[in-house]
């Protein structure tokens, strides 16, 4: 992969949750590339990591499970241990489900929202104690911004995540920047059996008439978290390949 390069990243202490699969990999990648100190956060699957840490050895990892209170406090605590400090810390660990509002059990909503919401919160109450300068960035979902039928659980998630950063770029002012980046579908394992099946639906109604990558939400990360962003707070940038635009008519 190749990114365009922000060289004021270079030095910054950076922590990407969900970083051994999709958005969160490519972005541990990315800020790696760019010369930064990176502590990546698994919950089962430390290969890719592993193989990661092979080209860049100074790569930190720890699993923790982020549906927990105590496991967001930990990657905190041990990303600042590793590293000597915090500047930015990225939020992309996150899961996307069935829910048919008819059907759905106290289990799943509870489940969902305690992975993709409560640990935000966790999250950014424990980064912003020690960030002293810097950024927190969030992976939001277009489903917050316009609902996702049969997914109204996941939806809701994402629409708090927004309404988080809202209040707490006002809140951490002027010391600590909080945006989030909200893709469309993208390509990544946790779409790829649906896209398997549906990916020409997809694309269809897109005016850029096709998916995103990783590498395209990445991109909006890395520009918020660098001082070409240094006026940006409570934005949510869209990456959707215009997915959200009004149709037209006639």
């Amino acid at each position: 992969m190749t990114f365009p390069i922000f060289h004021d990243l270079k030095g910054k202490r950076v922590i990407v949750t969900g970083a051994s699969s999709g958005i969160g990999l490519c972005a541990a990648e990315a800020f790696l590339e760019q010369g930064s100190e990176v502590f990546g956060q698994y919950n089962k699957n430390p290969k890719p990591l592993e193989a990661l840490k092979e080209k860049f050895p100074g790569l930190g990892f720890v699993q923790a499970d982020l549906s927990e209170e105590k496991g967001c406090v930990e990657i905190v605590k041990a990303g600042v241990k590793k590293m000597g400090g915090l500047d930015i810390i990225v939020h992309s660990a996150g899961i996307w489900n069935d829910g048919p509002i008819r059907s759905i059990s106290r289990e799943v909503l509870e489940n969902l929202f305690r992975v993709n919401t409560f640990s935000s919160y966790y999250l950014a109450r424990e980064a912003s104690n020690v960030i002293k300068k810097g950024s927190i960035i969030f992976i939001g979902s277009t489903a917050g911004e316009r609902g996702e039928p049969g997914h109204s659980h996941y939806a809701g998630s994402k629409g708090a995540i927004q309404s988080l950063v809202y209040s707490i770029a006002q809140e951490l002012a002027p010391e600590i920047r909080v945006n989030v980046v909200s893709p469309g579908w993208v390509r990544t394992p946790m779409s790829e059996e649906t896209l398997k099946v549906k990916e020409a639906a997809i694309v269809a109604p897109i005016p850029l008439k096709r998916v995103a990558e990783s590498e395209d939400v990445v991109n909006g990360v890395l520009f918020l978290a660098s001082e070409t962003g240094t006026h940006y707070t409570g934005v949510d940038l869209c990456c959707s390949g215009g997915a959200l635009l009004p149709m037209p008519r006639g």
